[in-house]
């Protein structure tokens, strides 16, 4: 996506955003958006078509989204600007809003095997520590890194894992 098309959908993510008076209200309607984003999908290619009349995208758009009328509200206008194909990044950028006004920082760790439970809150815990937040992890297991952790939290990666030690070690060892 190149830059113009994402400060579009960051002004339509903070105006959605605005929407909301307390960091609970900004969850719910974040939640609310990701969830109307994935009850359109399959409706999508209708919504992103040039040739279908703006009428019958809403149609089908209300017809979806029947229990989410301010939502809809929202989605309409961004169907009405041809601006619905930007709604995956616009859904992403709402949900760091909703997090930023709630503290909550977002990470994914990589593991080579599955992680007990006292792994994951020693991990959440240290990187809390270290952003000042409450980070929320997202884990999944590649067998790939052999050990260690991989973190990407807030654009940095923190590359633990032994493959990256290995590959450290190949380095140093050939200059």
């Amino acid at each position: 996506m190149n830059s113009s098309l994402r400060m579009a959908a960051g002004r339509y993510a903070a105006a959605y955003d605005q929407l909301s008076r307390t960091a609970a209200d900004a969850a719910r309607r974040a939640e609310e958006l990701s969830s109307a984003a994935h009850a359109l999908e399959p409706v999508r290619d209708l919504l992103e078509a040039p040739d279908i009349p703006l009428a019958q995208k809403q149609q089908a758009l209300r017809a979806a989204l029947h229990q989410l009328p301010q939502t809809a509200d929202f989605l309409e206008v961004l169907l009405a600007a041809k601006r619905y194909p930007l709604l995956s990044d616009i859904v992403r950028q709402v949900q760091a809003l909703a997090d930023g006004r709630q503290g909550i920082i977002r990470a994914q760790v990589v593991s080579a095997r599955p992680l007990s439970s006292a792994e994951k809150k020693q991990t959440q815990d240290t990187l809390s520590a270290r952003y000042g937040g409450t980070v929320e992890a997202s884990f999944r297991v590649d067998k790939n890194i052999l050990g260690g952790l991989k973190i990407w939290c807030r654009g940095e990666l923190i590359d633990g894992s032994l493959q990256a030690q290995f590959d450290r070690l190949q380095e140093k060892l050939l200059n």
